[in-house]
């Protein structure tokens, strides 16, 4: 380990070579993602074994495992998020747009916790203040889009009309993502009860970890990874698409703290939020007739609309904010769909890893269990 470390920093201790962050915080995801495993296991162990407690304990049980999962999947992000944030700040990368981003990242989730706390503790208007977090993150996303200045580099907007185009595009795919999230989920459907938290913060955690195994990188971002939108879209197919998308654009905010390729404000949000968020809406494949109670089918439909919104939502930011590095030979339309097939890979590989872990019998009596009360 030690000769690990001092052949990647090439120098003293009393440095902090960049190279060494970012193969440290590699092998931290490596170690976070089998840990996340076994905890998953042990904790399905532990659900299996109790199941025929009596309610009050089941309750203290439940409040333990909901304690683990998100202290766990909180410790697990804040350190691989503060290796990142570490690495980028010997980089140069950290400047006042970076903080203004994590401002709308910190706005979602203090909005996320607030509006969670009242809701559990039954407290009126509970759903008005979340309204209110809504409202206020559209707005603070609104104002950063419009006033935050281009990165002075070799980046060049393309052309004027770009910069009323791009906002109007991108508003144009936001509404496609919510309306599908809206029609794909179920008129019945739960709130965040215990279960729903729990799910959601392991698979966050999971897909944050996974995110750090890389099969490559492309120098313009973007990246081949072991499957780590897996676990959001399998959230979606279980708790449907309203708390998917918002589980997506969580993910997403944290995919910005782990590679933050800041251009232009809008080209942040399409590669990020709203570029994950449209993950969430995979569950959307339970409502298409035709594939409706076939599983495999759901997964796939679901995998291939969810992928095909994030590949859109990266083609426009590469369209309008990328185009200045096309290859040559290329236009810019031909270059943001070519650069952004990378998305079609990973697809490819959620989509086999996906497919064959639900043609368990078990696993799909699991999800079963967990869909029941929704369906």
């Amino acid at each position: 380990m030690w000769k690990f470390l001092e052949g990647s920093w090439g120098g003293e201790w009393g440095d902090v070579p960049m190279v060494s962050l970012d193969k440290i915080g590699s092998l931290l995801g490596w170690f976070a993602l089998f840990v996340t495993v076994a905890l998953a296991v042990v904790l399905i162990v532990y659900a299996i074994a109790i199941r025929n407690y009596e309610e009050e304990r089941l309750v203290r049980a439940r409040r333990l495992i909901v304690g683990v999962v998100v202290g766990y999947s909180v410790g697990v992000i804040s350190i691989l998020g503060l290796m990142r944030l570490l690495y980028y700040h010997y980089d140069g990368k950290i400047n006042s747009n970076f903080w203004l981003m994590m401002g709308l990242f910190a706005l979602l989730i203090a909005g996320l916790v607030t509006t969670l706390a009242l809701y559990k503790r039954k407290v009126k208007g509970a759903k008005w203040c979340g309204l209110a977090f809504a409202l206020a993150f559209v707005v603070y996303a609104v104002v950063i889009a419009f006033v935050i200045p281009a990165k002075k580099t070799d980046y060049q907007p393309l052309g004027e009309n770009g910069d009323w185009q791009m906002p109007l595009v991108t508003a144009v795919l936001v509404a496609v993502i919510v309306a599908l999230s809206v029609l794909g989920g179920d008129k019945n459907e739960q709130g965040y009860d215990v279960r729903a938290l729990t799910y959601g913060a392991v698979c966050v955690a999971t897909a944050f970890a996974l995110s750090y195994i890389k099969f490559f990188s492309l120098p313009q971002g973007g990246s081949v990874t072991f499957a780590s939108m897996l676990p959001i879209i399998l959230y979606s197919y279980m708790f449907g698409t309203r708390k998917g998308l918002v589980v997506g654009v969580v993910y997403g905010m944290l995919q910005f703290i782990q590679s933050p390729q800041f251009y232009q404000p809008v080209q942040v949000l399409l590669d990020y939020p709203i570029a994950f968020g449209a993950l969430g809406v995979a569950g959307i494949a339970r409502k298409i007739p035709g594939v409706k109670g076939k599983p495999l089918a759901e997964f796939a439909v679901g995998t291939l609309i969810a992928g095909l919104l994030r590949y859109v939502s990266h083609v426009i930011s590469g369209y309008y904010v990328f185009s200045s590095w096309a290859m040559e030979g290329y236009t810019a339309v031909s270059w943001a769909f070519v650069y952004n097939c990378f998305v079609f890979a990973d697809i490819a590989i959620v989509l086999a890893v996906g497919l064959a872990a639900l043609s368990t019998k078990a696993l799909r009596r699991a999800i079963a269990q967990v869909r029941q009360p929704q369906d």
